[in-house]
């Protein structure tokens, strides 16, 4: 049978764990006797309250002694202190009459008198008791691993049996889990799961000072094959999230053995057998930056040329740290690439001294895995910056207050492809502009979708732009021989003029994307018919037009004069005042 009193120092560790599971945001104090006269205080709208923890069962007049020094203490070293509260695993004997001087009486009348304006409370051994029964874990610390064995005993022939309600037995079955495991320790617990046939836990800690009351040492020996690139790729990898923070996963067979040092409780939470079987992922925490750092990424000329060719904004949000620095996360304000930098702490990292890549390992951003929904106008100067990157420019992470992150001279672009997605996104911004609509980056471009919409920004710069082929015209069935007629009568059989064709609206396709592009006329000089003998067929067979029968394509192609689309201007103009443009292609 459990006594509070029969280990003292770990009744009032318990204590202090059922008060902070009881008043979350409770700050405990460790060392005999707490800080100045308190174990434990918590700070509240209301004010600031005071616990002191005694193991005692009985209070004699030297342990009520020992209650007024810390209440005293407390007094004096807490002078705004609002309420102060006895945890005590007893229950006070009330006063009567005719008796000696009670707890009750002693605690009501005795004790006011030394801390005049504070609220006096007694949480005794009812108030314990029923904490405790609420906190498994705390109990199993006090108690002991056997505790509860009959309850454990059921459970686990419980876990033997199938899922008969499918989901529903597995969710209650993992919340027992979860409850259990919970119990072993009052300071760490591991969290589990299985994703894709892998078993994963995760050592948590239960408490803010669980690492100071309940310290776990971790000491593992790792192997990496020498001379092999994919084992000293992951080997960096690891050496930089010790020296600076982050996440690796290793997989199996690279921890060989692992030397653990803890309480019996929390050496229980860590799994038994050859850890070269298993895989370990090592991650720091991520702290959020009480302000985010605002930096530029640059890149500048060649070698002694310090101009700015293209720069986009950063925004470090986060870090971790390690035994070396920090690594700083953050992107750019639009979230589109998702930046990465590794600092040395100070002295090494200095606010005038250029930083190299070798000093700080990691200056890198990842792309998303498509540009697809993201609006223009944040895109452009990202894939500007990027594009021109060329062989021979320097690459800067500019942090203001803090230096500079630079590499040398790179060999080779970069960044593949930038170029190019520059083209398509500028040409996207300048149809905003002529539309005044906003757009994100489409879905389902093609390489024919991007040559049109080259071809649709020419015009609106002014270019006359040259058509890359043919045109076709879709005839009537019962009109292909007046057509051929028209073309006959004309000199040189429709070689001399031209076909002339003009829109006050045209739409066209960017992927997914409707671009309605305004006025566009389209000039075919000197064409030449070239599916001539076909429509004289069709001409002559004398088609019925009930039959209902699709389209005839008439296809011209250039001879001398190639074909092409007008500038929107002219395109505007002739809409305006019906002046063809002349055959010289002016």
């Amino acid at each position: 049978m459990f006594s509070w009193e029969q280990d003292p120092k770990r009744t009032e560790r318990a204590a202090q764990l059922l008060l902070a599971k009881r008043y979350p945001g409770l700050r405990s104090f460790d060392g005999a006797g707490g800080d100045g006269g308190r174990d434990a205080e918590l700070v509240t709208a209301d004010g600031r309250t005071v616990f002191e923890v005694k193991s005692f069962g009985r209070l004699d007049s030297s342990r009520r002694r020992q209650v007024e020094k810390s209440l005293k203490k407390a007094v004096q070293s807490v002078p705004d202190m609002t309420r102060w509260v006895l945890v005590i695993p007893m229950n006070m004997t009330p006063a009567r009459l005719g008796a000696k001087s009670s707890e009750q009486a002693w605690f009501e009348e005795k004790l006011p008198t030394l801390a005049p304006g504070v609220d006096l409370d007694w949480f005794g051994l009812d108030w314990l008791d029923a904490q405790l029964a609420e906190n498994m874990d705390v109990q199993r610390f006090i108690e002991g691993p056997d505790a509860q064995v009959l309850q454990r005993a059921m459970e686990f022939n419980q876990e033997r049996a199938v899922l008969r309600d499918g989901a529903t037995d597995l969710d209650a079955r993992l919340a027992g889990l979860q409850r259990r495991i919970d119990e072993v320790s009052p300071h760490w617990t591991v969290d589990f799961a299985v994703r894709d046939g892998v078993r994963w836990q995760t050592l948590r800690a239960k408490t803010e000072d669980a690492h100071i009351v309940d310290p776990i040492t971790i000491t593992p020996t790792f192997v990496f094959r020498a001379g092999d690139p994919e084992d000293e790729k992951l080997r960096a990898e690891f050496e930089h999230t010790l020296a600076f923070g982050g996440h690796v996963d290793l997989p199996a067979g690279y921890v060989t053995d692992i030397d653990i040092e803890a309480s019996d409780e929390a050496r229980n939470l860590f799994r038994a057998g050859d850890p070269a079987a298993s895989g370990f992922s090592i991650s720091s925490p991520r702290e959020v930056l009480d302000r985010r750092i605002r930096c530029s990424y640059q890149v500048l000329g060649g070698d002694g040329d310090d101009r700015v060719l293209a720069e986009f904004p950063v925004f470090l949000a986060e870090r971790t740290a390690g035994a070396v620095g920090v690594t700083l996360y953050g992107g750019d304000p639009a979230g589109i690439l998702d930046f990465e930098v590794g600092l040395p702490r100070p002295p090494s990292f200095s606010t005038t001294a250029e930083v190299t890549l070798d000093e700080a390992p990691r200056l890198q951003f990842s792309f998303p895995n498509s540009l697809v929904g993201f609006d223009i106008d944040s895109l452009l100067p990202l894939v500007h910056t990027l594009s021109v990157a060329v062989p021979g420019s320097r690459l800067r992470l500019l942090l203001p207050q803090l230096g500079y992150v630079e590499s040398g001279p790179v060999d080779e672009a970069p960044y593949p492809g930038a170029i190019e997605t520059h083209r398509l996104v500028a040409d996207l911004h300048r149809m905003q502009e002529v539309t005044g609509s906003a757009f994100t980056f489409p879905a389902n471009v093609t390489n024919g979708d991007v040559r049109e919409l080259r071809r649709a920004v020419g015009q609106l710069d002014g270019e006359d732009v040259e058509h890359e082929g043919g045109v076709t015209l879709t005839l009537r069935p019962e009109s292909v021989g007046a057509f051929l007629e028209v073309l006959k009568d004309l000199p040189g059989g429709g070689l001399e003029g031209g076909l002339f064709s003009v829109s006050e609206f045209v739409e066209f396709h960017v992927g997914d994307l409707l671009l309605v592009y305004g006025p566009s006329a389209f000039w075919a000089p000197h064409p030449r018919l070239s599916n001539l003998t076909e429509l004289e067929a069709i001409a002559d067979s004398g088609v019925d037009p009930s039959r209902g029968d699709g389209g005839v394509a008439a296809n011209f192609e250039p001879t001398d004069v190639p074909f092409r689309w007008l500038s929107r201007d002219k395109s505007a103009t002739y809409l305006e005042t019906g002046e063809k443009p002349a055959d010289s292609g002016n």
